[in-house]
């Protein structure tokens, strides 16, 4: 997936920050938002790969902003910016919100595209990691169902799912099964 099909959500309630971030991170498609409430508005509408929220906001936090946002999108990637070191809200931040990266403001440039980067590439190995167990799942149900079948025809023809193979990948028939 090239950069500019990557739907980036930024919450901020400081419109210097927003823009900021912007020009970071300019090579993807952004959505900016003043509030947590606009925010979870916008992911009504959007389907975002990841989302980076302020940490303190008027309103809803960005903990809570995250919270609510990932029921309703549970696959974007989660991130806050913070100025302030706050073990309690980390925490709750990791249990509640799943948040994948905390970013310190002021940033540096490069921490930020490089947590943009790794966040959007754990997504990608999520996604794909589900989509292979969900086609194991439906592998395992159509041999499971085969294997069902195979059972009932045994049960009703004794012998009948078993093969007795010649080297050259031929069957060797017995002469009871002329009879």
């Amino acid at each position: 997936m090239n950069k500019q099909e990557i739907n980036i959500l930024l919450v901020d309630d400081e419109p210097n920050v927003l823009k900021s971030l912007s020009r970071v991170l300019k090579q993807y498609r952004l959505t900016t938002s003043s509030s947590g409430e606009e925010g979870l508005l916008l992911a009504h509408e959007i389907r975002f790969d990841l989302v980076i929220s302020d940490y303190r906001m008027p309103g809803i936090n960005g903990v809570e902003f995250l919270s609510r946002f990932k029921l309703l999108q549970p696959d974007a990637i989660r991130m806050i910016l913070t100025g302030y070191a706050d073990l309690d809200g980390a925490q709750q931040a990791i249990n509640e919100a799943e948040v994948f990266r905390f970013i310190n403001k002021p940033w540096n440039t490069l921490e930020i595209i490089s947590a943009v980067e790794n966040g959007l590439e754990h997504r990608r190995i999520l996604l794909e990691n589900r989509a292979l167990a969900d086609q194991v799942r439906a592998q395992q149900a159509l041999l499971d169902e085969k294997e069902a079948i195979l059972r009932a025809l045994e049960a009703e023809e004794p012998g009948i799912t078993k093969v007795n193979w010649a080297s050259d990948g031929s069957i060797i028939l017995d002469e009871e099964d002329f009879e």
